[in-house]
């Protein structure tokens, strides 16, 4: 008996979700269709007291927020307002349960709240990453560069999916920004010196050359892998010097990051750098890039020389032919 009452009110859920998804896709059709002439109709106005209908609806609008924009954008926050889902969107902050405040966050940047920001702002010390996530993303949504402050006593780990959002919810770098950006790259968090520096590389910040040089000596080697990558795309006169001088003080990844930024260089000056490395060093990846680098620079005469050479390796001999034959 238990089971077909459970089984009974499953099914009556389920039937209930589909029919008030089917009204309010109809709703959110109009309404765009209708260029904003947003108005309560009965059929959903009578759900709208249903939590479930409200959040239903909720996940309905923030998922046609994210497919629209302009015009059509505006229209559904509109339905937002017009049917007093901002009030259920703003109780889901003080709950307990961190999907409930996460989801509450999602409601409130997706449909601009910007009423909601101090809220919102309090929780990027949450103790839920799913949270305080969130919490960032939010801010930075709303706020653009300055919503970055949270950067300064950041705790937490910035994921590599979080830092992508954060880069792309930022349109401009202010020309004031460089004491900001120099006090992130000195933090104690490695994940933000990361985000930072992808920030850095984003916006061609060539002001920010020496600073990012000097991490490369920084205790992270994913830092300074991303710091090669960094100096790789603010690129001067100088970084070939300053990469080629800094390779034999690195551990291998790092001299790996290295070479390949140096063969995105194109730079001709790195022909007996790679010829240096080719023959002389221990790391079979290392040579490989070698060899890969002589290719793209012309030099294929003389990696045929090298390689019928009586007294050359057979482990060089091979990484010589297929890099010759990848560039056939």
């Amino acid at each position: 008996m238990a089971v077909l009452v459970y089984g009974l009110l499953q099914y009556r859920r389920q039937v209930s979700i589909q029919s008030w998804t089917a009204a309010i896709d109809s709703e959110i059709a109009d309404a765009i269709v209708n260029s904003g002439d947003v108005a309560r109709h009965s059929k959903i106005s009578d759900a709208t007291h249903k939590s479930g209908f409200r959040r239903v609806f909720l996940e309905k609008l923030v998922s046609a927020e994210k497919k629209f924009s302009g015009g059509a954008g505006h229209v559904i926050r509109s339905l937002f307002e017009v049917y007093g889902l901002e009030k259920e969107s703003l109780c889901k902050l003080k709950k307990k349960r961190p999907y409930m405040i996460a989801g509450g966050i999602q409601e409130l940047t997706a449909m601009k709240v910007e009423k909601a920001l101090p809220a919102i702002s309090q929780l990027l010390q949450h103790e839920s990453p799913q949270v305080y996530q969130e919490a960032q993303y939010s801010v930075v949504r709303f706020e653009g560069f300055d919503g970055l402050t949270f950067l300064n006593d950041a705790q937490g780990i910035l994921s590599e999916w979080q830092q992508l959002r954060l880069l792309n919810s930022i349109p401009a770098v202010p020309q004031d920004a460089d004491s900001k950006i120099r006090q992130w790259l000195q933090s104690e968090n490695s994940s933000v010196i990361i985000f930072v520096l992808r920030l850095i590389r984003k916006y061609q910040l060539l002001n920010m050359y020496t600073d990012v040089l000097q991490l490369l000596s920084h205790r992270e080697t994913e830092v300074r892998n991303q710091s090669v990558q960094s100096l790789q795309a603010l690129e001067n006169s100088d970084t070939l010097r300053h990469l080629e001088t800094s390779y034999d003080l690195q551990p291998e990844p790092v001299r790996i990051e290295i070479m390949k930024a140096v063969i995105k260089m194109g730079d001709r000056r790195a022909a007996e750098f790679y010829t240096e490395k080719l023959l002389s060093s221990a790391s079979a990846g290392v040579k490989i890039l070698a060899a890969q680098g002589l290719c793209d620079l012309g030099m294929t005469e003389q990696l045929i020389s090298m390689s019928s050479q009586a007294d050359i390796s057979a482990e060089l001999s091979s990484i010589i032919k297929h890099a010759l034959q990848e560039k056939i």
